[in-house]
């Protein structure tokens, strides 16, 4: 008999990923969401500062208005989300969004899964928000990896140092690098000291394990603000369950114009580059005309596809080789007998070459028998 696991595990990754994920996500009180395949490109015009890129895929409607393919999910949740004044909304999709290629100029076609939390977040959504993450790695595969930053603690130093725009930018390139030369080169430039320089030069180093990295970065902390951000990210990670597949990682950055809290991302054995990113964004939504906040992440399904796909042994588990005036109710009630049982059941006249089969077995007016 073939278990409802097997019949899982032979699925493609990103299949399977789904199928789990959409229990797991309505178990915490997650709503599935549909978003409408393109919205009016003005929304997405006027927040292009968040998306990814720079153009969009764009037609005429029928009645005249400019549509854009969606580039984003997170725009159109926010744009739709009711966020009453100490309320939450909590809300899962499945969809594909359309952006240009970083690499060669085209558009691609991309599948994402992810989940947003929107409204009063707490220490508590944070902790769910990075527990989620950790259980959505870690059911695609054993070997993962999450890493995670705060977008507050490198601010906060920041603000300390008295950087400005320009400087800060500078310095978050070099430090996406993780080149300490190159931090160390926009410190110049921007004018700092050598007690300034080294500072953000110990940013380079703040990562590994969290219980030792974050025992660094309490060192390096010149501000309540990154105070209070690392305090922020010790007790999310005090209530996840496994840190050993858990890195603090400060040279992990993402846009500051988006992101202005938690950062994760997460990462699989077997594929090169991050399948799951996300983070804390109440700017974005305040931009957008609510008062709330908002933690999230997505996971790349196209990326799962890279995933080695395990082989199942047999294609079916019984072929059943009817007669050709076989009485077809009859043999349908012997299909639906046998798939009862959690079999995968082929009827077919002839035995195909190159079905590999489990049993055969032949039906004819007398019953079935094995071959």
């Amino acid at each position: 008999m073939t278990s409802a696991k097997e019949t899982q595990t032979a699925l493609r990754p990103a299949e399977r990923a789904t199928l789990e994920l959409r229990g797991l996500y309505e178990r915490f009180g997650y709503k599935k969401y549909r978003v409408s395949q393109f919205e009016e490109y003005g929304l997405y015009l006027q927040y292009q500062s968040f998306l990814p890129g720079g153009r969009m895929l764009t037609f005429t409607d029928l009645d005249g208005r400019l549509l854009a393919l969606k580039p984003d999910v997170t725009i159109s949740i926010i744009k739709n989300a009711r966020l009453p004044e100490g309320c939450t909304e909590k809300a899962y999709y499945i969809e594909n969004v359309y952006r240009e290629s970083k690499t060669d100029g085209s558009f691609k076609e991309i599948s994402q899964m992810g989940l947003e939390y929107l409204g009063a977040i707490d220490d508590y959504a944070v902790a769910e928000t990075l527990l989620l993450a950790q259980e959505t790695l870690r059911c695609i595969g054993p070997a993962w990896l999450l890493e995670i930053s705060h977008m507050g603690f490198v601010g906060g130093l920041f603000d300390a140092l008295g950087l400005g725009e320009e400087a800060r930018r500078d310095v978050l390139e070099s430090l996406t690098a993780k080149s300490r030369h190159g931090v160390g080169a926009a410190a110049q430039r921007a004018g700092l000291g050598k007690a300034g320089a080294a500072a953000l030069e110990t940013l380079c180093t703040l990562s590994g394990g969290f219980a030792e990295t974050a025992a660094q970065a309490e060192k390096l902390c010149l501000s309540e603000k990154m105070r209070t951000a690392l305090q922020e990210l010790k007790t999310a990670a005090a209530a996840l369950d496994d840190l050993e597949h858990v890195r603090l990682d400060f040279t992990l950055q993402g846009d500051m114009d988006y992101y202005d809290g938690v950062m994760m991302c997460g990462y699989l054995e077997g594929v090169p580059g991050p399948v799951l990113a996300g983070g804390r964004y109440d700017s974005l939504v305040k931009k957008l005309g609510k008062q709330a906040g908002a933690v999230g992440y997505a996971l790349y399904l196209d990326e799962l596809e890279r995933l080695p796909v395990p082989k199942r042994e047999y294609d079916v588990d019984v072929l059943l080789l009817a007669e050709k005036d076989a009485d077809t109710a009859a043999l349908l009630r012997e299909v639906r007998r046998l798939t009862a049982e959690g079999l995968r059941v082929r009827v077919e006249h002839t035995r195909p070459c190159e079905l590999r089969c489990r049993r055969v077995c032949r039906f004819t007016k007398e019953g079935v028998s094995e071959c």
